[in-house]
C-alpha cells in the first residue's frame, strides 16, 4: 500500500558489523599457538557446536582442551549456551575447519572416531565407566554408551570407507560396520529411523559391495535388514526394495521372511497392489504351497470351505491369541 520498501537499517547493520567481526576473528586464527589450532581444528570437527561434556572425554585426546575453553569465550572464538559450547560464526567453525587439507581432515575425523569408539566401551575401554556415571545425566535419559557410539560413528563416516588404507583394512572396515550396526539399532530402539537409516546405510558402504563375500553373512544381513526396516518406518518405500532386492540369493529364505513382509506392506501402502499379490504368490510358492495364478470358482469355494471348517475347530479368542510362528517352520509359515 505504501508503494515502497521499508527496512529496518539497525538490524542491517548488527548483521553486516556481526559478519565483519567473525570475518576478523576468522582470518586472525592462524596467529593462534599451534595447540590452540589444533584445538579449534577438533572441535570444528563436530559441527559449530560441541557438547561441554565431550570436553572432559576429549581432554584424554587432546590435552588443553578444557583449558582453552575459557581463553577462546575471552576472544569471541566460541560462546557458552547452557550445556553447549558454540562456535560464535559460521565463518569462524569454517576457517577452522578448513585450515586443514582434505586429507587431513580426513584423517583427523578418523582418530577421533576411533578414540570416541574405544572410550564408549565398543573396545572395552576401562576408563569408560568413570565417563558414564559423570556424564549420564547430560544426556536426557540415554546412556553414555548410545551417545559416543553415534558421535564415533558420526567421525568415522565423515572419514569415510576411502580414508583407509592401512594394512588390514578389511578387519578395520568390518569393525567400523559393527559400530553403525549398533549405532543404527540404538537409534531405531530411540524410534530416530532417520538417524537409524543413515547409520545401516555407512555401515553397509565400509564393508562394500562384495561384503557377502568378504565378511560372512550375518553383518551384512542385520544391516540390510535395519535398512529395510527403518526405510519402511520413513515412508520409503523405493529404499525398502532397493535394499531388500540386495539380500536376494545371499541369505536364505526364511532369514528373510520378515523382510519380504515388509516388502509386501510397502508395495501395499504405495497402491503397487497387483504387484503385492503377485510377488505374496512368488513367496508362498518358495514356500510349497500351490497357489493358482487364475482360480476358477469352484477352487475359490472349496478353499473358502476348508479354511472355514479348520477355523470352525477353534473360539475367536484361542485365534487373537495364538502363539508366534517360527519362521523355520514352513508349513506354519
Amino acid at each position: 500500500q505504501k508503494r515502497r520498501y521499508d527496512w529496518d537499517q539497525v538490524r542491517i547493520d548488527m548483521i553486516q558489523t556481526g559478519d565483519s567481526v567473525a570475518g576478523l576473528i576468522a582470518s586472525n586464527l592462524s596467529s593462534l599457538p599451534p595447540t590452540s589450532q589444533r584445538v579449534l581444528q577438533i572441535l570444528s570437527c563436530f559441527g559449530r557446536q560441541t557438547d561441554i561434556p565431550l570436553f572432559r572425554i576429549l581432554e584424554k585426546f587432546q590435552k588443553g582442551i578444557i583449558s582453552s575453553l575459557e581463553i577462546f569465550i575471552e576472544k569471541g572464538i566460541l560462546e557458552r549456551g547452557g550445556p553447549i559450547v558454540i562456535f560464535t560464526h559460521d565463518l569462524i567453525q569454517q576457517e577452522a575447519y578448513e585450515s586443514m587439507s582434505l586429507a587431513e581432515r580426513q584423517r583427523l575425523h578418523l582418530e577421533i572416531g576411533q578414540f570416541l569408539g574405544s572410550m564408549a566401551s565398543i573396545d572395552c575401554s576401562p576408563a569408560f565407566d568413570q565417563l558414564q556415571l559423570n556424564d549420564q545425566a547430560f544426556f536426557a535419559g540415554r546412556s553414555m554408551t548410545s551417545s559416543l557410539i553415534s558421535l564415533a560413528c558420526d567421525q568415522i563416516n565423515s572419514a569415510g570407507p576411502e580414508s583407509i588404507s592401512d594394512h588390514g583394512e578389511g578387519q578395520i572396515k568390518r569393525k567400523f560396520a559393527e559400530w553403525n550396526l549398533s549405532a543404527g539399532q540404538k537409534s531405531s530402539h530411540q524410534s530416530n529411523f532417520r538417524a537409524a537409516l543413515y547409520y545401516f546405510s555407512k555401515g553397509i558402504a565400509f564393508l562394500g559391495n562384495d561384503c557377502w563375500l568378504l565378511t560372512g553373512t550375518q553383518l551384512c544381513l542385520e544391516l540390510h535388514e535395519g535398512a529395510v526396516f527403518a526405510s519402511f518406518a520413513l515412508g520409503e518405500y523405493d529404499n525398502v526394495t532397493r535394499y531388500a532386492e540386495k539380500m536376494t540369493g545371499n541369505v536364505s529364505l526364511t532369514e528373510t521372511l520378515q523382510v519380504h513382509q515388509v516388502v509386501l506392506m510397502s508395495l501395499s501402502a504405495s497402491g503397487k497392489h497387483e504387484k503385492c499379490i503377485s510377488k505374496g504368490i512368488e513367496l508362498l510358492r518358495l514356500l510349497d504351497f500351490d497357489i493358482a495364478l487364475s482360480p476358477t470358482k469352484e477352487s475359490v469355494m472349496i478353499a473358502m470351505q476348508s479354511t472355514d471348517s479348520i477355523a470352525s475347530q477353534y473360539s475367536v479368542d484361542h485365534i487373537m491369541h495364538l502363539c508366534e510362528l517360527d519362521v523355520d517352520d514352513t508349513v506354519k509359515s
